[in-house]
């Protein structure tokens, strides 16, 4: 059984501008695990976007071909006014940023229950979906996280 997991925009930033660094290797390791069974969500391709328009504007081409890439591999999450409200209500309950509780509850709605992020807090659960940091874990454990 795998497991439906999504991705923060941290991963596919590593695999973007660092992807000979040991994150940036672990990142496109766990691009490839998740792509069968994941989700991406639209406000995690946007973040990726503009975080490398703003570090290196010279690889948003790359980035914005990735994009299309990864949204014809993974199912890709809207961001509807029902996700927004429960973003709102994560906000307000456990004091998620705004924008990971979009992801979250994108995600989420789309039957995700692990949530791969390196700036959310490792091992967190809400409502049914659990963190995980990839970075924190050895390879062979983050395929065998994403194989369930």
């Amino acid at each position: 059984m795998n497991v439906r997991s999504t991705l923060d925009s941290n991963i596919m930033v590593y695999a973007e501008l660092e992807p000979e660094s040991e994150k940036g290797r672990r990142a496109q390791l766990v691009i490839a695990a998740a792509a069968a069974y994941g989700v991406l969500t639209i406000q995690a391709l946007l973040e990726f976007l503009a975080v490398v328009r703003r570090r290196r504007r010279q690889s948003l081409p790359s980035a914005m071909a990735k994009v299309e890439a990864w949204s014809r591999v993974f199912e890709t999450a809207p961001t509807t006014a029902i996700v927004a409200r429960n973003a709102a209500a994560l906000v307000r309950a456990h004091d998620l940023q705004a924008w990971d509780a979009v992801i979250w509850s994108a995600a989420r709605a789309a039957g995700a229950d692990l949530f791969l992020s390196e700036d959310l807090q490792d091992g967190l659960v809400l409502g049914g979906m659990r963190v995980a940091n990839p970075f924190a874990l050895s390879a062979q454990a983050v395929e065998t996280l994403l194989a369930g």
